[in-house]
């Protein structure tokens, strides 16, 4: 039985190839006590044949960057706009509450030992 490290160097692949392949299941392996995995060299080699290529799973980085359309530029300016309209409604609102929050200066305060009762006349 092999470890990780063996594995990869016994199959000439790299130890995250090996971590990768038994995470997935691809290749079993038996956990220790310790944590640490162990790798038939039969399963080993079913997986990944002696002479075998460097695994490539992993697929290239290509960028799918590109400039945006006029169409796109349009919609991206709309929605910029709307954005900006949304932005000054919600100015006015505040400034329509804060408003509404200030005494108004024409109430007066009831006599009767409420404190919270306003009269608006």
């Amino acid at each position: 039985m092999l470890n990780l490290s063996e594995a990869a160097k016994v199959s000439g692949q790299p130890k995250s190839a090996i971590w990768r392949a038994v995470n997935s299941g691809r290749l079993p392996a038996a956990r220790t006590f310790t944590g640490d995995y162990r790798i038939d060299p039969a399963e080993l080699h079913r997986v990944f044949p002696p002479g075998a290529e460097l695994a490539t799973d992993v697929s290239p980085i290509v960028s799918l960057k590109r400039d945006p359309t006029e169409l796109e530029r349009a919609e991206a300016a709309s929605m910029q706009e709307q954005i900006d309209r949304l932005f000054e409604v919600g100015r006015q609102i505040r400034k329509e509450l804060d408003d509404a929050a200030t005494p108004n200066r024409k109430g007066l305060l009831a006599g009767t030992g409420c404190r919270r009762c306003l009269i608006i006349s």
